[in-house]
């Protein structure tokens, strides 16, 4: 199947604001198809996505790639709040695919609004009209940031998910912090592209303990290792918080060395220590140890390989060896896979809010 780009990015007439109807009958145009019949609108989701003018490219381009497998009206919403004076920018595209013998196209929409001054300050307004109907609406912060909501009202009103990225984030601490208290305080279900990331380790993790030698370790691990980059901790934390609350460890104590974090719990089996080591590593998560007073579990990943490997260990004698491939991990990939979740995502809720239980006060 030929992908094909219509309507190239285009601003509005005059470069200034259009109403919905302008909108809606742009849209129209740029679907039509090449014999000026109507081309059909394919979108199995709303998608607003809050950025700045620096990485608007970059945000835009992962939008567009990512209509071929999630079509979508995208609206990026590129707010400038430093500017006095009140300004709308409005640029539309569609992204089509070519089905069928006649040529018929199928079209996502990508809506771009460049509000400065005061209309950046009240984006629902904005993108709410510009919502289709009956679909779900994923509100996603490529940048480190986290919506503002006064009252859960704003964008995460208009939203059914909420989609970040902790590790864009200058603060890991802060940044984990609002977004519990965002996800506690509204109905909203959340999800972050670092932990996205985490699932092919979690998976990795959970497996290594299947064999029937092993399947009573798991709630045996005694001490954790975890190596990561300092963009990655984050990550870290995350993974070390679902740890913690699937195997139900109650934090005691928490120490901080020069070069990372020490967690001491209290579980059903005895005392655990977490240990979060910063290295420049050149990977957001290098390598994760676990012990048990038996085995040794060590899954690791170097920064030139696209795979994770696993080697499980009893005393110096090697039992076990895994390898999983990752693929592709970059941000399209990563927001694909939140875009699959509909509803809450229980599991990274307990593992962000075990985090922050972690992190104190």
């Amino acid at each position: 199947m030929a992908t094909a780009v219509i309507g190239e990015s285009r601003p509005a007439a005059g470069g200034g604001p259009m109403s919905v109807d302008q909108i809606e009958r742009e849209l129209a145009r740029l679907r039509m198809n090449n014999d000026g019949t109507p081309g059909a609108r394919s979108s199995v989701l709303n998608l607003i996505v809050v950025t700045d003018e620096e990485p608007a490219p970059d945000v835009r381009r992962v939008v567009s790639e990512l209509s071929g497998r999630y079509p979508s009206r995208a609206i990026l919403l590129i707010s400038d709040l430093d500017e006095e004076e009140a300004n709308l920018e409005i640029e539309l595209s569609a992204f089509c695919n070519i089905r069928g013998a006649l040529g018929s196209q199928v079209c996502a929409e990508q809506i771009t609004i460049h509000a400065e001054g005061p209309p950046g300050r009240h984006l629902e307004s904005l993108a709410g009209p510009l919502l289709i109907p009956d679909l779900p609406v994923f509100l996603w912060y490529p940048n480190g940031d986290v919506p503002p909501s006064p009252g859960c009202g704003g964008l995460a009103a208009l939203a059914n998910r909420l989609v970040l990225d902790s590790g864009a984030a200058d603060d890991c601490d802060r940044y984990l912090r609002s977004v519990a208290n965002l996800l506690k305080d509204c109905v909203l279900a959340g999800g972050d592209l670092q932990w996205a990331a985490l699932s092919p380790w979690r998976s990795l993790v959970a497996g290594l303990f299947t064999t029937p030698e092993r399947a009573g370790e798991f709630g045996k691990i005694r001490r954790v290792q975890i190596l990561h980059a300092p963009e990655g901790e984050c990550r870290a934390l995350l993974f070390a918080g679902w740890l913690s609350a699937v195997l139900d460890w109650r934090l005691k104590s928490v120490e901080c060395p020069d070069e990372g974090r020490t967690f001491y719990f209290t579980g059903p089996s005895g005392d655990v220590t977490i240990e979060l080591i910063s290295s420049a590593s050149g990977t957001r998560l290098g390598c994760i140890h676990l012990f048990t007073e038996e085995f040794d579990f060590q899954i690791s990943r170097h920064e030139e390989h696209a795979d994770i490997h696993a080697i499980v260990r009893r005393g110096t004698q090697l039992v076990g060896e895994r390898t999983v491939y990752l693929g592709p991990s970059d941000t399209g990939v990563l927001l694909g896979e939140e875009l699959k979740v509909l509803g809450q995502d229980v599991t990274y809720e307990a593992a962000l809010k075990r985090a922050v239980e972690m992190l104190g006060t």
